[in-house]
């Protein structure tokens, strides 16, 4: 082997070191525990999730009181600051999702009847909808019916895997459903969802008059249509 060769083979080595190391930290979640949340015992209900860096989006509470509006029993979840360490947000919104489920378990085992979920979710916050959902039918004997609504969701698994969402959310839901914006500078957002209906808001008139990014223009596009239905 010439010196060169020597030189390139190393340098290959290296980045496949590099990478893998990525890869395992990013499919690592954080260590942590969410507090108790202490969800109503209501037969149907709705949970919003944040992605990351954006548990303090002023849109949340807009989308929440739009679906109480509508007779919903809504209610926004948060799992900051464990949301907020980019390269291991999905890994961390899995086990943010994991312990939402235990948690309504807990609950749902002193009242048992049947049950409808919705759970609405933005950008990276569409891994806690699939852990969720998971937890609950691995868990429960009768689930509830799950529906989910992907905002503009994440799609990135580990460090390499940029079409894992497009193939896999929302595969445990009863009904899932995607709004999408196609154009926005947000990293592995701007795909259809295999295992849901999409409704792509890209090209929608009224986004002429938001001024944020498109990837709170989806978000802003379930605000509309929320609030339509109310009159």
């Amino acid at each position: 082997m010439t010196r060169h060769s020597k030189i390139a083979a190393l340098l290959v080595a290296s980045i496949g070191v590099m990478l893998g190391g990525m890869e395992w930290y990013s499919r690592t979640p954080l260590e942590f525990r969410l507090p108790p949340l202490g969800f109503p015992d209501d037969r149907a209900m709705t949970l919003v999730f944040h992605g990351s860096v954006d548990a303090d989006n002023p849109q949340f509470p807009r989308v929440v009181d739009a679906l109480k509006e509508q007779g919903k029993v809504a209610r926004f979840v948060r799992w900051d600051p464990w949301s907020d360490t980019r390269l291991r947000a999905a890994a961390s919104a899995k086990r943010a999702g994991e312990q939402v489920a235990e948690q309504l378990i807990a609950q749902w085992e002193k009242s048992p009847q049947a049950r409808d979920l919705e759970l609405i979710a933005h950008s990276s916050g569409a891994y806690v909808l699939d852990a969720l959902c998971e937890r609950l039918r691995e868990r429960m004997t009768t689930p509830p019916r799950i529906t989910m609504v992907f905002v503009d969701p994440f799609q990135i698994w580990g460090f390499v895997d940029w079409a894992h969402g497009a193939r896999e959310h929302g595969r445990c839901a009863d009904d899932a459903v995607a709004i999408i914006n196609t154009d926005d500078p947000a990293p592995s957002t701007n795909r259809p969802l295999a295992r849901a209906s999409n409704i792509d808001v890209t090209l929608d008139p009224r986004r002429a008059s938001f001024k944020e990014n498109g990837h709170y223009w989806a978000l802003e596009y379930l605000i509309l249509e929320s609030t339509s239905r109310n009159h």
